[in-house]
């Protein structure tokens, strides 16, 4: 795994802190907690929600928080120039407030990676549609592995009128149905469901919650600090290697339920975070959740002293997503081909299949286990085929 992975997953597992403590409405103080749990409640009542992560950081930051893991290769400051200033986008649109939205009810949904120059991986879904877009070039900036340029591409590889569409950086657009069943017809399967057909039970819902509210209750100190610009604030604080320890093992009882749940990280995974204590800043605005915000410096080695790393998570309205025009339609197969020929899923010790002006296609093809993005990235089309089944 490499120094830009390791790090986006340790922002992704603060992240799960912040987002959890606010959606269990830890109640220590119970005029904190309180307050904090019907700001929450508030987003639920919308009908559209987006939800901004954005690590404002600079890569000597982000080079600092890489070697907290003293088992993986320090950052390298092209990566970490790369990372710095990076946004992830989510938002979603329903007939019905979100509380009381299902499956049925979502009409559309956007996700989107974004870098100091632009965008880099935009998807949304329209129903059974999937649109998509990607900057091919920043990616391979990013990930340190120089990609070629849609006319740089070899004439007669797999999929290769397809894969030119992706390349050129414009809107393409996929059947959902079709990415299933062709999924299904190589062997990757469609990801686990809960009994009635959701992606997880309400019955399951409500047991995660209850076992989740005991987890922050118990190791997280909510504190009110009034109120300031235009917001009111609340703190929350707690160790972080022993609340993301505890909330896999709250989540793995109902690994059969879960999508990907046999994948979930284990105490092991964790055993390089340090179990420094995080303090997030919930500010509420109107009533309703308006920002989480975090320093992770007590996460990273060799920052100055005073040094921040600031992670902040933003709650808005979603708006009306719509469908881009003139999109391209691929078919899902021939991509799919194309995309295991061009082993975009990075598999570690294979020899680079894209390799700048010398673009070379791999006689090794990789099953669409590997389909899994660009090294570097948390680009996964299992995940893109999640996303798809929460939407129809």
């Amino acid at each position: 795994m490499t120094a830009i992975r390791k790090s986006l997953v340790a922002v992704g597992c603060t992240t799960v802190l912040v987002t959890g403590v606010a959606a269990c409405g830890t109640i220590e103080n119970v005029s904190a907690g309180k307050k904090l749990e019907n700001a929450v409640d508030k987003l639920g009542e919308r009908r559209s929600l987006s939800v901004e992560l954005d690590l404002d950081a600079t890569p000597e930051q982000l080079i600092a928080l890489s070697k907290s893991d003293s088992a993986a290769e320090p950052m390298t400051r092209e990566e970490a120039e790369a990372l710095a200033g990076m946004k992830v986008s989510v938002a979603v649109q329903a007939k019905k407030p979100l509380a009381e939205a299902k499956d049925k009810d979502l009409i559309a949904t956007r996700v989107k990676l974004s870098g100091p120059d632009g965008d880099l991986v935009e998807y949304r879904i329209m129903g059974e549609t999937a649109y998509m877009r990607v900057d091919m070039r920043a990616l391979g900036e990013l990930s340190g592995e120089p990609i070629p340029s849609a006319d740089e591409l070899p004439a007669d590889m797999p999929g290769g009128k397809v894969v030119r569409k992706l390349f050129d950086g414009g809107w393409v657009k996929l059947d959902t149905a079709e990415m299933d069943k062709a999924r299904e017809e190589m062997g990757a399967g469609a990801g686990k469901k809960g009994a009635d057909g959701s992606e997880v039970s309400p019955e399951t819902s409500r047991k995660i919650t209850k076992s989740l509210k005991k987890l922050f209750a118990r190791e997280v100190t909510l504190k009110d600090k009034g109120r300031r610009d235009g917001a009111d604030h609340v703190v929350a604080t707690g160790p972080v290697r022993t609340l993301l320890t505890g909330v896999f093992n709250e989540l793995r009882p109902f690994t059969d339920e879960l999508p990907g749940g046999e994948d979930l990280p284990t105490a092991k995974d964790f055993k390089d975070v340090p179990n420094e204590k995080i303090a997030v800043d919930f500010a509420i605005k109107n009533g309703a959740l308006a920002e989480a915000s975090a320093d992770l410096a007590p996460l990273a080695e060799g920052l100055k002293k005073g040094d921040k790393l600031p992670l902040k998570l933003a709650f808005g309205e979603g708006g009306k997503i719509t469908a881009p025009s003139g999109a391209t339609e691929l078919d899902i197969k021939e991509l799919m081909e194309a995309a295991g020929a061009m082993m975009l899923g990075g598999v570690d010790g294979a020899d680079d299949a894209v390799s700048g002006d010398d673009f070379i296609v791999d006689d090794d093809v990789q099953g669409p286990e590997d389909i899994n993005g660009i090294d570097g990235l948390p680009i996964d089309l299992h995940d893109l085929d999640k996303a798809d089944a929460r939407n129809r």
